[in-house]
């Protein structure tokens, strides 16, 4: 096969790219690659291959042309990644992360310290499989020492910054037009360590194979760069060198506010390293302009709760309205995962613009959502948990009328709520991302029939204190 490409290629005299690349009039990247493949589903060579059989089984393709299209589809992502590799860090620094990954499997470390292993060995800069099996005690050391009683915090650790997961009960959407909003804490959280280095400014997040050198010219800084630029100008670092390390809990764009997490922990390492004394609400307020360039009007709600790690009730203003939440009880939930990406900027931008055409309308849709919000703070000062699961449908509702919910998150509502959850709903932007349901006791029939379902589900107790989680 790859020699009839490249053949293909070279069939002009000259060698020339298999794919091309354009922008259409509303903006979208479009792609297109056509290789010589012959593609087949049926035939004695191809049926009686039972790795073949399983793949086709797998993709759920029923004819030659859509296996072709996958074929392309997969091709494209390829061949895209490549040039994205290669218009910023080059090959070589993203396929060392891959190789780190390879070197910690072959050194042998359990799953459940993988990631740890895996992040220390790309910052140890050997990555070889005696160095992986060194880690791999260390960790294990580390832990059997801790599961013996406390013990003062590494130099490391204690030198990272931190920011919180979350989950809103109720007020997405509308609490972008000064509704209020319920928020809470997850055990998920990101942390960040900054380190000198000798030239440049460098982020690296190991367990997302991110890695890559800051432009020091904020007009040359790509889009995924800016946030971090932003902070790194405002608070005078940009001409200092520097390592920023990421190791991040909470998973990207599905709705738990890993973006504001993340701007958190980043300022709060910064605040360490450079021994700046900043307060709360300055990280805040940092954390919240790097908000704006990532999602563009958000509320400030993901960024208060990402800083103050506390359950809380929030309204957007000048200056907002930030309430602690007494919950009585810690609230039994369940954090179900969709799988697809929930982009908050794309949900937000459509809401506005739906609410720019039809400003009447909205505003009553966001009125009636923070008359549920009213009535759920009550419901869980209370601990009344079945009026709040009562709340948290009805929310879902309103929150698919603004079009943000997906038939996967329904689905996922759908799926809790017939195991026993009292009330679910999207959390965050919609779009994709990830749903919470609130249950009266036992989180373990919904968490069984979710990754049954095949997604991902995390149990957890909302308002339990996350101190040393």
């Amino acid at each position: 096969i790859e020699a009839g490409a490249h053949a293909y290629a070279a069939r002009g005299g000259r060698y020339s790219s298999l794919t091309d690349w354009w922008a259409d009039e509303e903006g979208n990247l479009c792609g297109r690659i056509e290789v010589p493949i012959k593609v087949g589903i049926v035939g004695a060579p191809i049926e009686s291959n039972p790795t073949v059989a399983l793949n086709l089984r797998l993709l759920g393709v029923s004819s030659a042309v859509e296996l072709a299209q996958v074929m392309g589809a997969a091709g494209l992502g390829q061949n895209f990644a490549a040039i994205r590799a290669l218009a910023t860090e080059g090959i070589q620094k993203g396929h060392m992360t891959l190789h780190a990954r390879s070197v910690v499997t072959a050194a042998g470390a359990p799953k459940e310290i993988f990631d740890e292993v895996l992040e220390r060995l790309v910052q140890s800069g050997v990555i070889k499989v005696w160095k992986a099996q060194e880690l791999i005690a260390e960790v294990q050391d580390e832990r059997q020492r801790a599961a013996k009683g406390p013990k003062a915090k590494r130099g490391k650790e204690a030198a990272m910054g931190v920011g919180y997961g979350k989950v809103i009960l109720l007020g997405e959407h509308a609490v972008v037009y000064g509704r209020h909003a319920i928020a809470a804490p997850i055990p998920l959280k990101i942390k960040a360590l900054v380190e000198d280095c000798d030239e440049g400014i460098h982020l690296l997040i190991p367990r997302w194979g991110v890695e890559y050198r800051l432009a020091s010219n904020p007009s040359e800084r790509r889009s995924f760069e800016r946030p971090a630029g932003a902070l790194l100008d405002q608070l005078g670092l940009s001409k200092r060198a520097m390592k920023i390390e990421v190791f991040p809990e909470v998973p990207r764009s599905m709705g738990l506010g890993g973006s504001a997490a993340m701007a958190v922990a980043i300022v709060r390492a910064l605040d360490k390293h450079f021994r700046l004394g900043l307060k709360d609400a300055e990280v805040n307020r940092l954390a919240f302009e790097s908000e704006k360039l990532a999602h563009g009007s958000p509320s400030g709600l993901d960024n208060t709760l990402a800083c103050y790690g506390k359950a809380l009730v929030f309204r957007a203003g000048d200056p907002p309205l930030v309430e602690p939440l007494n919950i009585r009880e810690p609230i039994p939930a369940v954090i179900g995962m969709t799988g697809f990406e929930g982009l908050t900027a794309k949900t937000v931008g459509r809401v506005r613009e739906a609410w720019q055409q039809d400003n009447k309308l909205y505003e009553r849709i966001f009125d009636q959502i923070d008359a549920l919000t009213l009535r759920g703070i009550q419901a869980i000062q209370d601990n009344d948990l079945p009026t709040l699961g009562q709340l948290m449908n009805i929310c879902q509702g309103m929150l698919n009328a603004l079009q943000v919910s997906t038939p996967e998150l329904e689905k996922l509502c759908a799926i809790a709520r017939e195991n026993g959850a009292l009330g679910a709903k999207l959390t965050g932007g919609g779009g994709g991302g990830s749903i919470i349901a609130v249950c009266d006791g036992d989180t373990e029939p919904v968490v069984s029939a979710i990754r049954a379902a095949g997604f991902q589900a995390i149990p957890v107790h909302l308002g339990a204190d996350l101190n040393g989680a």
